[in-house]
């Protein structure tokens, strides 16, 4: 009996053409793709990640954040990391279109992205995982999505834009 062959789709043709090439010459190993660094972890349901590079430190499992009184009025939620505290946002929330409270955000995932104002716990959906993966498609210019991706990854998850993660951080803090 014969095992049917699946159909094979190609990501990056090009690619695959410049490998093809590189293998006919002797010199494979030059025009690899080098995978990239991420955590990854989820948005409203859906795989995400972001660059290694782009976090100071993954928190598994996030102290109950406290409700902190501002000077101008409102509040803050601030939740210690390593017995600091540092103020917490929602990315999460963003993404599914509503904020989470801080019950919600008890010993839930985040990632500490480091900001102008100092390091920020960024509330994510888990589970939070290391992996290597590089980007196969790139997003559209001016995608009006509330979260800005980079594009899809060749493993299927999508791509957080890092600097666009540090300024939302930033921004989301700033008095």
């Amino acid at each position: 009996m014969r095992l049917p062959v699946p159909e094979l789709v190609p990501l990056d043709p090009a690619l695959l053409e410049r490998r093809a090439r590189l293998l006919a010459t002797g010199a494979a190993g030059e025009g690899t793709r080098a995978a990239d660094h991420l955590v990854s972890f989820r948005l409203h349901g859906r795989p995400c990640a972001v660059s290694a590079g782009a976090v100071e430190r993954a928190v598994a499992r996030l102290s109950r954040p406290l409700a902190i009184p501002l000077l101008g009025g409102g509040e803050r939620l601030v939740a210690f990391v390593e017995e600091r505290p540092v103020p917490v946002v929602d990315l999460a929330g963003l993404a599914a279109g509503e904020a989470r409270g801080a019950g919600a955000l008890e010993s839930g995932p985040a990632l500490l992205v480091p900001t102008a104002l100092g390091p920020v716990a960024v509330a994510v959906q888990g589970p939070l995982e290391l992996l290597e993966d590089y980007l196969a498609l790139a997003a559209a210019e001016g995608d009006p999505a509330p979260v800005r991706m980079l594009g899809l990854l060749a493993r299927g998850a999508m791509a957080v834009d890092p600097a666009w993660l540090r300024d939302w951080a930033e921004r989301a803090v700033r008095p």
